[in-house]
């Protein structure tokens, strides 16, 4: 539904007989068809592989860096019993790749465990002190989830304590790689100096592209939780993130988690209409929100368990900590408003920099995102 708030207007830059061309090719509306070609979407294969996106749409994995490295590492991992350790993130793209490395290992007989760094005592990524607990514990293996490109120091301390690094990970590359064992990403070129087909997916599609090579084939029980890191991290919906979307979007409306049933009933989501409207401001907030206020580990929890009471209970946890975030987000915007206006001049500044006492710092940044009318 068009919020009726807004003027919306099309941009008539389109050739009008492509227009026509494309609209009767595919039996759409003009509108569709010249919104195609301003995307650069110009044929009818190509549209045609847009608006319904296949199984076709699924690269062969490993024509990602390091894959075949990576998996041989885990692979032998797993023969040999060695302690592996999934080391996530904390927002929901994290907790969702966390889930689908800590399940497929799990399918795979592995002895692995998983580890979410806390947002204000471990900070985002590689953390030297957390490397260090985790390999002192057992742990020969460590595969990072939607971070660890940029983790060089860490890294290398593990390299030190003889236990290898996997990093699985998709964003931006910094000028110098870490030392890791294998680096699985889709934006790093092979020997050959290509990249992988398509360099948009989330962390989440990168560790379900992780499990793919594992299972040698597509895991369509993990694509529900996939669909919801693609939609949470917001990257762009082509090519392999649509279909993922869509694959996952149809098994989130058929699934059988119980954890993922009990946040979309705490959510109170119709399930028969499951979109991914639903995932970006129903599902997503809610597992963002535990990391935010305090432990993102219960979000793995939560989609992985298979107790329906403690799915309950969990996803209860979940949407107290969602009204949680809300309410602070909703003190502290306040709280910054009456001081920049109580200021008087803040019409003359061009950077406002407001602080203040006791503010949670897991919401710090969707204030100062929140867009409001102040008396300047």
């Amino acid at each position: 539904m068009i919020d009726s708030k807004f003027k919306w207007q099309i941009k008539q830059n389109t050739d009008p007989q492509q227009v026509q061309a494309l609209s009767e090719a595919l039996k759409i509306d003009p509108l569709i068809a010249s919104i195609l070609l301003q995307r650069g979407v110009s044929t009818e294969e190509a549209a045609q592989d847009f608006l319904t996106p296949s199984s076709k749409d699924f690269h062969d994995p490993y024509l990602m860096h390091d894959m075949k490295k990576g998996i041989a590492r885990i692979q032998h991992a797993v023969e040999n019993e060695e302690q592996i350790t999934v080391y996530g993130d904390y927002d929901a793209d994290g907790i969702t790749s966390t889930t689908i490395m800590y399940e497929v290992l799990n399918d795979l007989g592995a002895n692995v465990d998983y580890y979410i760094p806390n947002r204000f005592s471990d900070g985002y990524g590689p953390n030297v002190d957390a490397f260090e607990k985790i390999i002192n514990n057992g742990t020969t293996l460590i595969i990072t989830v939607d971070n660890g490109v940029a983790g060089n120091e860490a890294i290398d301390v593990a390299n030190s304590l003889h236990c290898d690094v996997l990093v699985t990970d998709h964003h931006s590359l910094p000028e110098v790689l870490p030392n890791a064992y294998a680096i699985i990403h889709p934006r790093v070129k092979n020997q050959e100096g290509r990249a992988y087909p398509f360099g948009d997916l989330s962390g989440a599609g990168v560790a379900l592209k992780v499990a793919q090579a594992l299972m040698e084939d597509l895991p369509i029980d993990l694509i529900d939780v996939a669909a919801i890191g693609t939609v949470a991290d917001i990257v762009s919906l082509k090519d392999e993130n649509r279909a993922i979307v869509k694959f996952g979007l149809n098994a989130i409306r058929n699934t059988q988690r119980p954890g993922l049933l009990a946040l979309i009933k705490a959510a109170d989501i119709d399930l028969s209409k499951f979109d991914e409207q639903d995932i970006g401001f129903g599902i997503a907030p809610r597992l963002n929100s535990l990391g935010r206020i305090d432990d993102a580990n219960i979000g793995v929890e939560l989609l992985s368990t298979f107790d329906d009471q403690k799915a309950t209970e969990l996803a209860k946890f979940a949407d107290h900590q969602n009204d949680s975030r809300k309410s602070l987000v909703d003190e502290f915007y306040q709280q910054a408003v009456q001081m920049v206006e109580s200021s008087g001049d803040a019409k003359n500044r061009s950077t406002l920099v407001v602080v203040g006492d006791d503010w949670h710092q897991g919401v710090l940044g969707i204030v100062a995102s929140v867009k409001g009318s102040l008396k300047m």
